[in-house]
């Protein structure tokens, strides 16, 4: 334990380094800059004072939504339109309440208590994977995985989900702590509710029905949100299923999702495709899997994200690594937590040099500041 904990500490450390050299040399020194907020994004008349860090001719990314979300979360202040779709990014309020609640709900130490939360969960979720896998060095690694290196970058929500899957894997044999994970992972991003129907899943075909309803509890904190944020909010019309294999047959016939007129976005391109590979490929050992019979939570877990990306027809979703790898991120990390394959990390492993490449300017821009 005391290994793993060592192992954490470093993981989040070097996270913070990060952070810290990008915000200095790149952002001058406004730690805001994380959200990525556009530079046309209207703000809330209470929050319009701030003098936030916001990124020219950009459109921004899901942070700034969940920023306003971590100001606002109990819908009593009229931010909802803001916010892109308040009934969606309401819905995965555990990373702003948790910021929320840091802050004590002052506005002031919002922005910050949000990061200090995201780096909790990478905290968390290296120390789980310490302690879970064969080596407790692995824990270091948490950091890179897609919807974890995205949300350090750009403060989604995301590396709630990922640590909570980490846990989900760790906690199998402890109830209550692993009860404690499966209520809140559906809170972090709604699709965390595959842990949870798994579970139960894994249990009721072992004929242990009580347990089974014990455990289906653990979605109620969820259900009971997700009714709230419904009556405050207008209707979510955006659709995200389709055909089964539609969206992403579609992303694989055409591989370039704008327009190649740089080096960079060529190389760009050529690596957001790997990613897609890696998602085919994740599919491919889910069902290699399941036709051998492979029945442990974690697997379970594994087939329903593989179903749940097989009907993702939503364009957005699969337009670019940081989106897909991101919300694929569930499905790549329960194989390779799964086992029984020596093939379970490739997928994952495929999808991080996209993350990494995305990262380049800003490597560029800490090293020219660091030399000069």
């Amino acid at each position: 334990m005391r290994r793993s904990l060592l192992c954490a500490t470093l993981a989040t450390s070097l996270v913070i380094a990060w952070q810290s050299l990008t915000v200095w040399h790149n952002y001058d020194g406004d730690w805001t800059a994380l959200f990525h907020t556009g530079a046309f994004v209207q703000l809330p008349p209470a929050l319009a004072a701030e003098d936030i860090y916001r990124f020219r001719n950009d459109p921004g990314y899901d942070g700034q939504f969940y920023r306003l979300v971590a100001h606002d979360p109990l819908l009593r202040r009229g931010y909802q339109p803001q916010v892109d779709n308040p009934h969606l990014r309401w819905r995965r309020i555990l990373t702003p309440a948790l910021a929320w609640c840091a802050a004590f709900g002052q506005d002031a130490a919002v922005d910050y208590a949000y990061i200090a939360v995201t780096l909790a969960f990478v905290f968390a979720g290296s120390y789980w994977l310490s302690r879970y896998a064969s080596h407790p060095a692995w824990g270091l690694a948490f950091p890179l995985i897609p919807a974890v290196l995205v949300s350090i970058d750009r403060m989604t929500v995301d590396a709630a989900l990922a640590a909570l899957c980490v846990g989900f894997a760790l906690y199998l044999e402890s109830p209550r702590k692993l009860y404690a994970v499966l209520a809140l992972a559906p809170l972090a991003r709604e699709t965390g509710i595959c842990l949870v129907a798994s579970y139960c899943l894994w249990l009721a075909a072992r004929r242990a029905w009580r347990p089974a309803l014990a455990y289906a509890t653990a979605a109620l904190p969820f259900l009971a949100w997700t009714a709230f944020v419904h009556a405050q909010t207008a209707a979510d019309h955006t659709r995200f299923l389709g055909y089964p294999f539609a969206g992403l047959l579609e992303r694989t016939v055409h591989p370039a999702s704008y327009a190649l007129t740089s080096r960079w976005l060529r190389q760009a391109a050529a690596l957001d495709y790997l990613a897609v590979l890696a998602v085919w490929l994740a599919l491919a050992l889910a069902a290699r899997a399941l036709f051998s019979r492979a029945a442990t939570p974690l697997h379970l877990a594994a087939y329903s994200y593989a179903a749940l990306a097989a009907v993702l027809g939503q364009p957005q979703i699969w337009s670019e690594a940081y989106s897909l790898s991101r919300t694929q991120t569930p499905l790549l990390l329960c194989l390779a937590l799964a086992g029984g394959s020596r093939w379970g990390p490739a997928p994952l492993a495929l999808s991080i040099p996209r993350i990494l490449f995305q990262l380049g300017p800003q490597w560029k821009g800490i090293l020219r500041g660091l030399l000069s």
